[in-house]
């Protein structure tokens, strides 16, 4: 406290930019002054929140764990059918992307119907009714605008219905201002009628059954209708597949819903749809393979029984000997050679046509595998791969993409690699073909040197043993193909069926309060600053010091019925004064503008300065608007302007108002008070009353309007600049400042008025 006194009559300084940055004190004191606020904003969007929370649906996660088996562990590295069948482990990459895809939520929405949904309500929520709703809907068609709109069914009697349509509430609003569409989009939705369950409602909107399935209350029952068209996106958003390692072959399937129940079923289907797919594709191939071995083994049954019946005709109508055992062991060597020959020319046939669609066709599916070697089922794995990944790069780059011409690069070196594997294959089968063409024509020659008949018995037994080997070898491969097809299997095994925890995942309610509460914080701390910033009154002592070096003299509280507050903080005023060491007597009291309490302030002063047994003279300066006798409630007839003006001498205006206190009130308004200010009769004046009282009192006109108070504050001792909390603009102190700088007064010091107790308690323990 003492640095004001010691320090008022020094010059005031501005403060520069550095000090007028926000420091810690500004920010805490803009954070409790509207603290209340800030505390109801912060409870107001936490209540919000609490409300989002309870209302918000709650959704609940169904979890399976699946396995794609590698079918080549199971049967076999050489198992080139089960390759050619595609049992073997693909890439897992793939299987998620089926698992995603269209196709399946097509497939299980032939199996579950997901877009009609049956509420009720429970309380203040709205229920989903899954399984256990009273009745059944059957859409037959659906206006597009209806699509996911609410039908009300309200139960009449055992046998009827009333069925609603009714617009929101945002229709309503568009349509009492005055909105066209909206006024035609609520006509559209308004329906209402009265049906007997089972009947079919047709209107031009919609066409719908309502079948009872249960016993239904009196409560209100609403339904949604979505097509499946329109169900694609949500099973797919829905589903989420993801590997179970890096490395491994399990997935792991997550399905979310609002009901626990569909979410496990819905989780299951899919599961069943995949499985079932993946066994019909198997199948088809091991179909397609028997199919074309039917067709072999009945053409060459024909041809080993009339190969049996014309060498039964040839025995009948020949009197031949038995074939010597060389004849018959040629015949026999014969016939093996040959049926190897078949074997060759079938697999040369199958690679030939390969080769034929591998040069005609981008895309390799669909191809029997069963003949192919080792090396050429895995190029064209490698090969289904790489398209499925250039594919689904088109979806969302151009071919130009590096990504796109990339996979193309790579799918040429592949087709090129295996067009080069099935060439070399192809001539390894034209050499095993030469070498037995060579056998065939050497063991044929052997049996020229037989007779005629002998020869001829040989031929037909030969093409006999040829037919049945060849026939043994298709019945053969056929029981292979069979056992394969019967056997098959999806190569997926469920590890864990759908599961559904107890608890939902989402919400979260815990953490939407918590977050409602920061928000709320974040907010109203906000708030608090930008009203701040934004204000431009004075509403701290801070808002004071920051702007102005000017020594603050006093803070008067806020004037709420308790005037004995107000009278002490006059009192430690006074008790400066007089310990003040040049013991200021003649006090001017100004303020920047009207309405910030100089004159109350002047009077409240004399009278604690009276009751403390000083003399002390109040004379009212503001001769264009007098205040001090309004507030005191006597006439205006004389006072200073007549004193100044020579008309009256002071005993004639001075007036007694408490205990050592008198009074000049400014008297009738002169033409030009400020002539009567700046006369030699004032300096006189204040002489005199320098020798009659202890503290004279100077109320002046406001100092930022008029030059009156300038006059004054240079005749005066110590010069008052009276601010109002929540009213003085921070404005004013700057042009205080200037004020105080351009007229060099060095004896100046600030009242601060009105401000809440609470406010003043800190400046006070300083």
């Amino acid at each position: 406290m003492s640095s004001y006194l010691n320090n008022h009559n020094m010059a005031p300084r501005v403060p520069n930019q550095a000090e007028e940055e926000i420091d810690l004190k500004e920010v805490v004191a803009a954070l409790l002054r509207y603290k209340k606020s800030m505390i109801v904003i912060t409870v107001a969007i936490m209540i919000f929140s609490i409300f989002i929370a309870y209302f918000k649906t709650d959704i609940y996660q169904a979890d399976l764990t699946l396995q794609i088996q590698d079918s080549t562990t199971s049967q076999g590295q050489g198992d080139f059918m089960a390759a050619a069948l595609g049992t073997q482990g693909g890439n897992l990459g793939n299987e998620i992307a089926i698992f995603k895809s269209r196709f399946i939520a097509k497939k299980v929405l032939e199996k579950v119907q997901l877009g009609t949904r049956y509420y009720t309500t429970s309380g203040l929520k709205t229920v989903e009714l899954y399984k256990q709703s009273p009745f059944i809907v059957q859409a037959g068609a659906i206006s597009e605008r209806l699509i996911g709109y609410e039908f009300h069914v309200q139960p009449v009697d055992p046998m009827h219905f009333r069925l609603m349509l009714e617009p929101t509430l945002g229709m309503k609003i568009g349509a009492f201002f005055g909105s066209a569409s909206s006024a035609a989009m609520v006509q559209s939705v308004t329906y209402q009628g009265v049906f007997a369950y089972g009947s079919t409602i047709n209107t031009p909107s919609f066409r719908l059954k309502v079948m009872k399935a249960g016993e239904m209350g009196m409560g209100d029952y609403t339904f949604t209708v979505t097509p499946n068209e329109y169900m694609y996106s949500l099973i797919q958003s829905s589903l989420n597949v993801a590997l179970g390692a890096e490395k491994g072959s399990i997935l792991t399937l997550s399905y979310q819903d609002n009901v626990p129940q569909r979410a496990q079923d819905v989780l299951n289907i899919i599961a069943e749809v995949y499985e079932n797919q993946n066994v019909k594709i198997k199948s088809a191939s091991a179909e397609k393979t028997l199919s074309f071995i039917d067709e072999q083994v009945g053409a060459i049954n024909k041809a080993l029984q009339q190969s049996a019946i014309n060498l039964k005709d040839y025995k009948s109508s020949h009197v031949v000997i038995d074939l010597g055992s060389k004849a018959g062991l040629a015949a026999t060597a014969l016939s093996g050679y040959e049926a190897q020959m078949y074997e060759l020319q079938m697999q040369e046939s199958s690679l030939q046509n390969l080769l034929t669609y591998l040069k005609n066709n981008r895309e390799i599916k669909g191809i029997d595998l069963s003949t192919a070697s080792k090396s050429i089922v895995s190029l064209i794995q490698k090969i289904q791969e790489v398209n499925t990944l250039h594919s689904s790069l088109l979806v969302d780059y151009t071919p130009k993409h590096p990504s796109v011409m990339k996979a193309e690069e790579q799918l040429a070196s592949l087709k090129e690699d295996l067009q080069g594997t099935i060439e070399s294959s192809l001539r390894g089968i034209e050499e095993r073909k030469t070498t037995l063409n060579g056998i065939i024509q050497k063991h044929t020659a052997s049996l020229e040197s037989l007779p005629e008949e002998e020869r001829q018995l040989t031929q037909l037994n030969r093409t006999f043993m040829f037919n049945e080997k060849i026939y043994e070898y298709l019945l053969q491969k056929r029981a292979e193909t069979a056992i394969i097809e019967s056997s098959t299997v999806s190569g997926i095994r469920i590890i864990d069926d759908a599961l559904v925890g107890g608890i939902a995942v989402q919400p979260n309610r815990a953490l939407i309060v918590m977050m409602g509460l920061i928000i709320g914080l974040i907010i109203g701390i906000l708030q608090a600053f930008i009203r701040h910033f934004l204000a431009n009154t004075i509403q701290t002592i801070n808002d004071l010091e920051s702007h102005t070096t000017l020594p603050l003299y006093s803070v008067l509280p806020l004037f709420k019925g308790k005037k004995s507050l107000y009278e002490d903080a006059l009192r430690v005023l006074l008790t400066r004064l007089e310990f003040n060491e040049e013991k200021p007597k003649v006090i001017t009291i100004t303020s920047s503008v009207k309405g910030e309490g100089r004159t109350t302030t002047a009077l409240e002063l004399a009278g604690v300065i009276g009751k403390s047994g000083k003399k002390v003279v109040v004379l009212d300066f503001d001769m264009r608007e007098s205040r001090v006798n309004k507030k005191l409630a006597i006439t205006n007839e004389s006072g200073v302007s007549t004193l100044l003006a020579g008309l009256n001498s002071f005993e004639e205006v001075v007036r007694n108002v408490a205990s050592n206190v008198d009074v000049v009130v400014a008297g009738p308004a002169p033409v030009n008070p400020y002539e009567l200010i700046i006369s030699d009769r004032l300096t006189s004046l204040l002489d005199e009353m320098r020798e009659l009282y202890d503290y004279v009192i100077l109320e002046s006109p406001p100092a930022g309007l008029v030059a009156d108070a300038l006059v004054l504050m240079r005749l005066s001792d110590l010069n008052l600049i009276v601010f109002k909390a929540a009213y003085s603009k921070k404005d004013f102190i700057k042009s205080t400042n200037r004020f105080v700088n351009e007229h060099q007064l060095h004896n100046v010091g600030i009242i601060l008025n009105g401000l809440e107790l609470k406010k003043i308690r800190p400046w006070l323990r300083k």
